[in-house]
């Protein structure tokens, strides 16, 4: 092994660390690949780049837009609200149902916004037939990942391992080259879900009462300012009191009214602050800025659902402005008027210092404000707000244009009239220039991370090729399993991509695995597509943690689940799919 081998396998193996840690976003870290290479004289500076124009990130960004342009247009929630009025059957049958619309969406837009569109869809569904949200999201989330195996553009990553084999001279993938196996495991995975599955969710009923559910009640005080507090005349935007004693002002009481957001208010002698925090935090604001607790002191958690504000739920999308941000970075309570008051995130509830807690995407927040203020906060892109507030599904008079050109995109690409970059590029411009979706939004609201993260591990691969670390690796692999025939090698690649993608991105994975798919398929005389199925289908096998898959991520809190949950329910699925995968790929792709 050669020096410059072993350095790309410690490339990895740092990046793999770092990814697992989460102490860096992760296309932070992606970024940060190719400079190393480059520094180190493996990569020069072309190759270094050449992630921001490879044909697969083209292809997945313009994917991104065009799924972007049937979400703006309201096209596909037109479908959740045709899911809620329709006459579906009972609870059951509108369940499966409805996951099949999913599945099928899945097949042809980016799964994870479609999984935001529809989430408040199926908590909707649960609340109306008196059952646990946790019977209803999980199918959700699976349903979803299963859609996207069907064609090339279901996932980003399918269109990965596509633009990378093209690049090495593997052209004859199409846009449905998967379809039969994708309605296989479609079907597989239905099955199990609605009868074995559905036996192993929990049936975890969360607590109505949202202060309650998050503890806030023993958080939130009373303090009144006094002719002394140092702060009376400033404004508690200017005093900062969040930033500097780790506390959230709610609201305040000004003789007969209470004033909810008071971020603008200046303060006056008399004043009532209704004020969230620590104990410990909540003692010391009282000391520094002489705030005195009142005689009398009132029901503020009854208060707190006052007929002119509330409560609600917040999930925070991959799109969000906040993700990977703080509360503080954002200014989100002088921008929104609403205070959060905690943050539950991977099953853990936060209330302390939460100005200072960085917001990752899949997060819940307990926000609390006036009803406009909330529902400005759900008009902005990147916020969910579940149960709480009744958020129309606005629509652009253009739905039925933006479903007209994608179907034209995968009319077009499915055909082979046009390569499927060809026909994304000019659906792209058709969705702009005909108003289905603004540069702004594009701007705004591209999942950019997807593309960042591409530019940044692609060259990867590269490396991988140019070392021979992806020869040596794939020849290791072929002395390992070759012997026990083709099934087991398409199992090898399958598990092995499963694996990593539940600790690191699924498009990662699939950068480091292509490469050595392809040498392994020409070691041992097999078809390489096989090989490149097997890491398309088992980078979308996620189905045993909430961390490896965006989706899964995103019902984490919203469903109540925990962390055992997933393998408890996905091992015996994933199991099922692994199966399904060894024994029809060698049927599909022969060697």
């Amino acid at each position: 092994m050669s020096w410059e081998i072993a350095f790309v396998f410690a490339t990895i193996l740092v990046a793999l660390v770092l990814f697992i840690g989460e102490r860096y976003p992760i296309d932070q870290v992606a970024l940060a690949i190719p400079v190393v290479l480059l520094l180190a004289g493996i990569l020069t500076p072309a190759e270094a780049i050449a992630g921001l124009s490879n044909e697969a990130t083209v292809t997945v960004a313009a994917m991104l837009v065009l799924s972007l342009g049937l979400m703006k247009t309201g096209a596909v929630a037109e479908i959740g609200r045709w899911a809620q009025a329709g006459r579906l059957g009972g609870p059951y049958a509108r369940l499966v149902i409805l996951s099949a619309i999913v599945a099928v969406v899945s097949a042809f837009l980016n799964n994870t916004p479609v999984v935001v569109i529809f989430l408040p869809v199926y908590m909707a569904m649960a609340q109306r037939a008196n059952l646990p949200v946790s019977l209803y999201l999980m199918p959700l989330s699976f349903s979803a990942i299963l859609g996207g195996t069907m064609t090339l553009i279901g996932t980003s990553t399918n269109l990965v391992v596509y633009g990378l084999a093209r690049n090495r001279g593997l052209d004859e993938l199409s846009m449905f080259s998967i379809t039969p196996l994708g309605a296989i495991y479609v079907v597989v995975g239905f099955i199990y879900l609605f009868t074995v599955g559905r036996a192993l969710l929990p049936r975890r009923r969360g607590e109505a009462d949202l202060s309650g559910k998050y503890a806030v009640r023993e958080f939130v005080t009373e303090l009144a300012v006094t002719e002394t507090t140092p702060g009376i005349g400033k404004t508690l935007g200017e005093l900062r009191w969040g930033e500097r004693y780790g506390v959230s002002v709610i609201g305040l009481q000004r003789e007969d009214r209470t004033l909810w957001g008071p971020v603008h208010r200046h303060l006056r002698p008399g004043d009532v602050l209704y004020t969230q925090g620590s104990p410990t935090d909540l003692l010391k604001l009282a000391q520094n800025e002489l705030l005195a607790t009142p005689a009398q002191l009132g029901d503020v958690a009854r208060e707190l659902n006052a007929a002119q504000a509330r409560l609600a739920e917040v999930l925070v999308a991959p799109n969000s402005a906040l993700a990977g941000r703080t509360l503080k970075e954002v200014r989100f309570q002088q921008r929104f008027d609403a205070t959060v008051l905690a943050v539950q995130h991977q099953g853990r509830t936060l209330r302390e210092r939460l100005a200072l807690e960085r917001i990752e995407p899949g997060d819940l927040m307990l926000v609390h404000g006036e009803t406009a203020a909330l529902q400005a906060l759900a008009d902005t892109p990147g916020f969910v707000l579940l149960g709480e507030v009744d958020r129309p599904l606005a629509s652009r008079p253009r739905a039925l244009v933006s479903v007209l050109i994608l179907v034209g995109v995968v009319v077009l690409a499915g055909l082979e009239i046009l390569p499927i970059l060809t026909a994304a590029l000019a659906g792209v411009v058709l969705m702009i220039f005909l108003r289905c979706v603004t540069l702004e939004e594009m701007y705004d609201e591209l999942d950019w991370m997807v593309i960042f993260l591409l530019a940044g591990v692609i060259p990867l691969g590269l490396a991988m090729d140019k070392t021979g670390a992806a020869a040596w690796l794939g020849h290791m692999v072929g002395q390992t399993f070759g012997p026990f025939g083709p099934r087991v090698v398409v199992a090898a690649f399958y598990v092995m991509t499963s694996l990593l993608t539940s600790i690191m991105s699924n498009n990662a994975t699939a950068v480091v695995l292509t490469p050595v798919a392809i040498v392994t398929a020409q070691e041992l005389g097999m078809n390489p597509y096989a090989l490149l199925v097997a890491v398309m289908f088992g980078a979308s096998a996620d189905f045993m943690t909430p961390i490896g898959y965006q989706t899964n991520t995103l019902i984490y809190g919203p469903g109540g689940y925990k962390f055992s949950d997933y393998p408890r329910v996905g091992a015996p699925l994933a199991l099922l799919l692994l199966v399904t995968a060894t024994i029809f790929i060698p049927i599909f792709w022969p060697s």
